[in-house]
């Protein structure tokens, strides 16, 4: 097992700083190194990926929070909203309809994988956009912020439908729900379970921050910085894994108003967190990277592959280029910055590569082709919305003055 860590750091940074310096996203090279390790890593830590990949997500989302600046948020708080719920639910609706064509699916299996598909990845977006903000690039129009909170929102609304259609899918039809002397199909449940969610995940996250204020700063149970860090990396975890035995909010919209909220309570305390996640985030990018290329399955790729490719064409530029118009409708944003979306929020591979196998593993119709749809979308997505979001930002983006206090 220690073997294992060792080629997974060692391979996974020197190859990743190969590719960085030949000018693409050194994700792919740590990607290609889980690829080319799978059959020598040991199936103990090949167990542990997805609870490490947790710990990632959870990594990442403090980040995001950490970082986004409230300004800028009621600036664009319009268009920041709209961008959490309407490129991800067109691109879904989009991946439903041509599945039916593409693929010979049928319309609710199409929209199972529609969920699985239209789902934004924090674990690319997030350091793509808070490396923007460092250099300015659309920084005076609040256009990092924007994206950074919206592919939150979107992907608690995907988690959910995916959990509606799975549960739909694997017993003929899923359970009604009482709310009080009514009683509700969980069609008409699901907007409550989405607004429920979202205003307790903000709420909890609130809490946590007032909690984290008081250990830290107040009561100063800490001596330096990295226990801080460690700290509230554990309050950070415990809010990702409370949803398992409190379903009722969101645990990576609460991780990301935590993050938030400490930077509203306690500025300079945030300062100091920020450095403690990056240097956690500088280890786990390596680990969840290769682990994601050591679970992948090749083999499932082969007979969808070009299929699949004009379909994640298509819904990409048809239904997710709709929701990117509808949420920019009536905004200060030029078309140059518009046009920056497509980069920017395309890429997908955390939530992919989560959630992509269990329709196969509850014996859904139709489960392998969502497999490896999902596996094909985060080989062509994660590298090249990584490498474009860099390339484009100069060409699309207007550059700002940064302020240091909130990079």
């Amino acid at each position: 097992m220690l073997g294992s860590w060792l080629w997974i750091l060692v391979m996974g940074f020197f190859v990743g700083q190969i590719v960085g310096r030949l000018g693409m996203p050194p994700l792919l090279g740590m990607i290609l190194v889980g690829i080319l390790l799978g059959d020598v890593l040991s199936p103990e830590v090949l167990a542990a990926a997805g609870d490490l990949r947790v710990v990632a997500v959870m990594i990442i989302l403090m980040k995001a929070g950490l970082g986004l600046d409230r300004e800028k948020l009621a600036q664009q708080g319009s268009v920041a909203l709209r961008l959490g719920f309407l490129p991800a639910a067109c691109e879904a609706v989009a991946v439903a309809l041509l599945s039916t064509w593409i693929l010979g699916l049928d319309w609710p299996t199409g929209l199972l994988l529609g969920c699985v598909i239209g789902a934004e990845s924090p674990a690319v977006i997030v350091p793509g956009m808070l490396r923007l903000k460092s250099l300015g690039w659309g920084v005076t129009k609040g256009i990092p912020d924007a994206i950074l909170t919206g592919s939150a929102l979107s992907d608690v609304l995907l988690l959910l439908g995916f959990s509606l259609l799975l549960s739909f899918l694997g017993q003929g039809s899923a359970a009604s729900v009482r709310l009080g002397s009514l009683e509700l199909s969980p069609l008409q449940w699901l907007p409550f379970q989405v607004v429920m969610e979202i205003l307790l995940g903000v709420a909890v996250g609130y809490l946590g921050a007032r909690v984290l204020v008081s250990l830290l700063t107040q009561q100063n149970w800490t001596r330096n910085s990295v226990q801080e860090a460690l700290l509230a990396a554990c309050m950070a975890l415990g809010l990702v894994l409370a949803p398992q035995v409190w379903p009722y909010f969101s645990g990576y919209l609460a991780v990301m108003a935590l993050g938030f909220f400490l930077i509203e309570l306690d500025a300079p305390l945030a300062r100091r967190l920020r450095g403690g996640f990056d240097a956690l985030w500088t280890v786990a990018e390596i680990v969840l990277f290769v682990l994601l290329g050591a679970s992948l399955d090749l083999g499932v790729l082969g007979s969808v592959f070009w299929p699949g490719l004009l379909l994640l064409t298509l819904s990409l530029l048809l239904g997710r280029g709709l929701g990117w118009w509808l949420s920019t409708l009536g905004s200060n944003w030029t078309w140059r910055e518009r046009l920056f979306l497509l980069p920017g929020n395309m890429a997908k591979a955390t939530v992919q590569a989560a959630i992509g196998g269990i329709p196969l593993a509850q014996g859904i119709p139709g489960g392998e082709i969502i497999l490896a749809l999902a596996a094909l979308s985060i080989l062509v997505t994660a590298p090249l919305g990584a490498w474009l979001t860099q390339v484009c930002a100069p060409r699309l983006l207007e550059k700002g003055e940064v302020d240091p206090t909130k990079v």
